[in-house]
């Protein structure tokens, strides 16, 4: 007999096959990587629990254990999703969550759409389905109503027909619809409506009965209407009703309260209820029974075919047994959040995602994720096999907005945390941070800057700490950009490989530096701040030669000479990010747009101030993107090739090659015209080695294969893929790991040239070449081996074999 954990083992084992077989990617390939640990509503088919989660549909097997996300990769328009029901056809309508509320027909089986309905809506609230129609109730904006499809028996598909409004007077919500014969059950804040859809026109208010006798019961508003089985359950004021040809209370044992969320019944006709922290199980008389504490939020509560109950809730999916009264946890393997504001990429290849809810570390083996916590510090020690479900340690740190995350080589990363106050614990132990680092090969070897006993003193009189931006000069000694600091010369403080602090003094500088936001080290001596709330640019010149052998008892002052830069030489005195690709220039991405600066060579006058052409006339500034938003936590990073890539917080992702030319284009990278999960656009990073892009949103993260990779020297790694290729396909085969400027043959054994596929060629992206399957006269090629030859420019060759499979 195979034991359990042997079982499991080998599970995982199949599982990682498909991911092991398609891990190779194509140039402009994307993926999406979501966070699905907040649980919305589900449904169960088959042995499979299909979920609305915050990042995309959830899949959980019940009788594998294994879990599958569903992203927009795999057709879902929205991955914010609030609501999913089952069709007659069997596909699922997904509705997705503020803001941007779309309705997609999404076909399981074939793990695509079929269908998707957006009419600009703000969310979709709740999806009711008979054998002819679908009702989906939506708000626009502030108002709410109740959109039609109908179901054409010609076409074999449904077709939005009209809208709804139960109610005459403004709704502040509906919280859910339903069906009970031939009309339509609408609960919401002003009560309960009900509207014959089959007799009468229900776009006008007057077509609905506002059921009244709810009124005196103290059912109003309603907050949760639900079908279980052929009866309709209210929960109104905390009390549970049950709704028919006459209303009957079911339990008020917490009328007069918002705690009761959720109910169903079990097969055995015993009510259960959720609170936001409690399981609940009813007596016959209504009143409470038993009561289970749960730590996570609970959200939906449902009966599964064989009687245990399944609750939705914000960190997974908790089963009940009521038997044996026992819980058991399926957490998914997930990033702690969909929101992170700083990125960085080890040299190890591992992506380093932090945000307000902690750091979340992507590997080969899955996600890694350190939690802030008030009061304790969990290291674990995990196995590739536990990475089959959520893993996590907790640290002791106060978190908020991260706006920086840098990492030394040996996998130290720093990270300044936007906003903290002094604390203590509930032992009375002081915690706060507004600087973290983290010994990633020993998350046990961490600190915590804070405001009260450890040096930086990036606080404000009040204790309040907001550091900005961290950079890390060549040996590895960290700036730090102290917004709030309320000593003029703790603005800018630098923390030596050794541990040891310094500050730069501002001295008499007319204009002082007061919100800093980034810092930028262009060469040795010379750092450059960029800073916010209207106060431009500032240079200073000091001598790098004191940072060393500084004394952990206080932070050692720095002289420097200070110059300053503001409009009209800059597009805006609000500058957000800076980076530098080359000496003497300096891009400065601005509330105006992107903006070149070149200074002269000791940075203390900018090109504007010159006349290059000898013609009297100072040169003028020029910037890119400037008609794109770019808000506070837009930033700029400079891939290996010194392409930069810049981000809005609010409009997208847009590339701008070295040679000032923009890829793929001026247009960018938007939500509407590439899988991007969204155009709230919160950091870039950059895998060098595998030329992967990683864009940060308010909605995920997306990965993007790139051809802006470090440049091969030799055909040490070359991969092609699929193997065998099967020919026809829409898939073109790809050859990984060229050379710069690299051409391809394929010939046949004996060496005749059947395809050459030269570098100029459009086939020809970066490191990777794809090819077709065809000859060079348009024909497929036979099922047989062929030979792959490869050379570049330089000299350098490479043949290998491929396999083809005509079909």
């Amino acid at each position: 007999m195979m034991l359990r954990n042997e079982y499991h083992i080998c599970r995982i084992f199949i599982f990682l096959i498909p991911i092991l077989l398609t891990a190779q990617s194509r140039i402009g390939e994307w993926k999406s990587y979501t966070s699905v640990l907040d649980v919305r509503e589900c449904v169960e088919i088959n042995d499979e629990l299909i979920c609305a989660t915050s990042g995309g549909l959830l899949i959980f097997n019940r009788t594998e254990e294994l879990f599958e996300t569903i992203t927009n990769i795999n057709g879902l328009v929205e991955t914010d999703l609030s609501v999913l029901t089952v069709d007659k056809e069997g596909h699922l309508w997904v509705g997705s969550a503020a803001t941007e509320g779309v309705v997609v027909l999404y076909d399981l089986d074939q793990r695509k759409a079929v269908n998707s309905f957006d009419f600009d809506l703000t969310e979709i609230v709740d999806i009711v389905i008979t054998d002819s129609v679908a009702f989906v109730a939506c708000s626009e904006n502030l108002d709410f109503e109740i959109m039609a499809f109908f179901w054409s028996q010609k076409d074999g598909k449904y077709f939005y027909k009209e809208r709804y409004n139960p109610s005459n007077a403004r709704l502040d919500y509906i919280s859910d619809i339903a069906v009970k014969g031939d009309s339509l059950l609408v609960a919401s804040d002003l009560g309960l409506f009900v509207g014959n859809y089959k007799d009468y026109i229900l776009n006008d208010p007057l077509s609905w009965e506002r059921i009244t006798e709810l009124d005196g019961q103290s059912i109003t508003p309603v907050t949760r209407l639900k079908t279980i089985g052929s009866e309709y359950y209210l929960i109104g004021n905390g009390s549970i009703w049950r709704y028919g040809d006459s209303t009957e209370v079911v339990s008020s044992a917490y009328s007069g309260t918002t705690y009761l969320k959720d109910i169903t019944i079990t097969l055995d006709g015993t009510l259960f209820g959720i609170t936001g922290h409690k399981l609940v199980r009813f007596a016959e008389t209504g009143t409470i029974d038993t009561l289970w504490s749960i730590k996570p939020m609970s959200q939906r509560l449902i009966t599964l075919n064989d009687n245990r109950l399944l609750l939705s809730t914000t960190k997974g999916l908790v089963i009940f047994d009521i038997d044996g009264e026992l819980f058991t946890w399926f957490v998914p393997n997930s990033p702690i959040s969909n929101v992170f504001n700083a990125l960085t990429v080890l040299e190890d290849g591992r992506l380093i995602a932090a945000g307000k809810e902690g750091i979340s570390i992507l590997s080969e083996n899955g996600w890694y994720n350190i939690v802030p916590s008030n009061d304790t510090t969990i290291i674990k020690y995990y196995t590739p096999f536990d990475y089959f479900q959520f893993v996590a340690d907790t640290l002791q740190f106060k978190s908020n907005l991260v706006w920086d995350v840098v990492n030394t080589q040996d996998n130290q990363i720093f990270f300044s945390i936007q906003g903290t106050y002094p604390d203590t614990n509930s032992a009375g132990e002081p915690y706060g941070g507004g600087l973290v680092r983290i010994d990633l090969n020993n998350p046990h070897n961490y600190s915590v800057y804070d405001t009260m006993y450890i040096n930086p003193y990036a606080y404000d009189d009040r204790g309040y700490q907001n550091v900005r931006g961290l950079t890390l000069d060549r040996q590895e000694n960290l700036w730090i950009a102290n917004f709030a600091a309320s000593d003029e010369n703790k603005k800018v403080q630098i923390r030596d490989s050794d541990g040891f602090w310094y500050h730069i003094t501002q001295g008499s500088i007319s204009k002082k530096l007061n919100n800093p936001t980034e810092i930028l080290l262009p060469k040795s001596n010379i750092a450059v701040v960029g800073s916010s709330q209207d106060d431009g640019l500032f240079v200073v010149n000091y001598d790098d030669d004191v940072v060393g052998g500084g004394s952990q008892e206080s932070s050692t002052s720095i002289n420097g000479v200070w110059s300053y830069f503001s409009t009209p030489l800059l597009a805006s005195n609000f500058v957000w990010d800076l980076e530098s690709t080359e000496l003497n220039s300096v891009f400065a991405l601005t509330s105006n747009g992107l903006q070149h600066l070149i200074f002269n060579s000791n940075y203390t006058q900018l090109r504007p101030n010159w006349d290059s052409n000898g013609d009297g006339r100072k040169d003028t500034f020029f910037s890119y993107f400037a008609g794109v938003p770019f808000g506070q936590g837009s930033k700029i990073v400079a891939d290996y090739r010194k392409n930069l890539w810049v981000s809005s917080i609010s409009d997208g992702l847009y590339v701008l090659l070295q040679n000032s030319t923009p890829w793929p284009d001026w247009e960018g990278f938007r939500h509407s015209n590439s899988y991007l999960l969204s155009d709230a656009v919160t950091a870039v990073a950059t895998d060098n080695n595998l030329g992967i892009a990683y864009i940060s949103t308010n909605k995920g993260i997306n990965s993007l294969k790139i051809p802006f990779a470090i440049p091969k020297e030799k055909y040490q790694n070359v991969i092609t893929f699929p193997s065998p290729f099967r020919i026809p396909s829409d898939q073109l085969m790809v050859v990984d790991g060229l050379v710069d400027q690299s051409s391809i043959k394929i010939m046949t054994l004996s060496g005749y040239v059947l395809r050459e596929i030269l570098s100029t060629s459009p086939s020809v992206s970066g490191y990777q070449a794809f090819w077709d399957g065809r000859t060079n006269s348009g024909e497929y090629v036979g099922t047989g081996v062929y030979l792959l030859g490869i050379y570049s420019e330089s000299g350098e060759n490479y043949v290998t074999k491929i396999a083809v499979i005509r079909e």
